[in-house]
């Protein structure tokens, strides 16, 4: 094994630490490196608040960084918030389309379709056991229970709708959860104070009646806005249900 004495040691050490200080030299300044909360250059500050003039006889404005934000006042709400929508109606869509939804759907209809079914087999089972020939009036007991049937069938109908209308109800609501869920997820992220609902400008209508036009128009909260606050894509990922 060879040993190397501890003066030559030094002696290389100090000609590698000498090169590397001759190449940043020739290469001009080392680069500043940002570190996070650290001023840049040309910024101005840190200052612990910014006064405007305002109008003759006016206290000035005073601008500060209060929770994160800026404020203009003591007051919760004189601060600038952080703001962002979401195309609700596009990301309800998919989630009311997905496999669990879908499968609770046909559930409630195979079951209407097996009641139905049973209505079917008595109507059939009634009319086996009044054979009326052509043009005859059936006899007044078939009248009575062919009544009967029809009340029951009717009654069954409005329990088919009421059901149908409350599974309806509680799949909005879940879905309008997940869909508050992960806006919670995505405005956390970004730092996101305010998430609106709105409708694009450019969606078209689909729709031939003057009241579905009007709830249209209403439902499009933004007139004019720039492509940078929509999160939908962001929120349909949280979700997993981008294209």
């Amino acid at each position: 094994m060879i040993r190397i004495p501890a003066e030559r040691l030094l002696v290389a050490t100090s000609l590698v630490l000498s090169a590397a200080a001759l190449g940043v030299a020739l290469r001009g300044p080392a680069p500043q490196v940002a570190v996070a909360g650290a001023p840049i250059a040309n910024d101005l500050g840190p200052a612990d608040a910014l006064l405007l003039s305002t109008e003759a006889g006016k206290d000035a404005l005073r601008v500060a960084a209060k929770d994160g934000r800026i404020a203009w006042g003591d007051r919760a709400t004189n601060r600038a918030w952080s703001m962002a929508a979401v195309d609700i109606d596009k990301v309800m869509k998919r989630i009311l389309a997905g496999k669990s939804y879908d499968e609770r759907r046909k559930e409630e209809q195979d079951k209407a379709n097996a009641e139905e079914s049973e209505f079917n087999k008595k109507l059939e089972d009634l009319r086996a056991k009044y054979p009326l020939a052509e043009g005859a009036p059936p006899p007044p007991e078939a009248q009575q229970e062919f009544g009967v049937l029809q009340q029951q069938y009717s009654q069954w109908l409005e329990g088919v709708r009421r059901r149908g209308e409350k599974m309806s109800s509680e799949q909005f609501e879940q879905a309008y959860r997940e869909l508050v869920a992960a806006v919670e997820t995505v405005a956390e992220k970004e730092s996101i104070d305010l998430v609106y609902r709105f409708y694009p400008t450019a969606s078209p209508f689909g729709s031939e009646r003057m009241a579905d036009t009007l709830s249209q128009i209403q439902a499009r909260v933004f007139l004019k806005y720039p492509e940078s606050i929509d999160i939908t894509e962001e929120v349909l990922k949280v979700l997993n249900l981008a294209e």
